[in-house]
């Protein structure tokens, strides 16, 4: 991540998409929990376990942003129907994290020139 804010928004969008799919197993429906443990661990194996450079970091960063800020969006369209609220507050949320994602990699472009 190229910041400390990117990050935090990271882990904060992580956490998100936890609660969600998590609130979706209690209700029965465990597929995107497995989906989830998944791709966090695909997510941590490339970022913090695999020996890769940090420009590979600073692609799968935003990748898994945007990934990330898909799946809240995904939740937000299915509220929509029931709970105008609470499907608007994980539409913005998923709108910052795609903006998030967007703009790391417009600034992984720009220190990459600055070099």
């Amino acid at each position: 991540m190229n910041s400390l804010s990117h990050g935090f928004l990271f882990l904060c969008g992580l956490t998100w998409l936890l609660c969600e799919v998590c609130v979706g197993a209690g209700a029965g429906y465990w597929t995107p929990v497995w989906l989830y443990l998944a791709g966090f661990t695909v997510m941590f194996t490339i970022m913090g376990c695999l020996p890769v450079s940090e420009k590979t970091i600073n692609v799968a960063g935003p990748v898994f942003t945007i990934l990330i800020g898909l799946g809240i969006a995904y939740y937000g369209v299915g509220a929509l129907g029931s709970d105008w609220l609470g499907a608007a507050l994980r539409l913005v949320g998923a709108a910052m994290l795609l903006v998030l994602g967007a703009m790391s990699f417009a600034g992984r472009e720009k220190a990459a020139h600055s070099h």
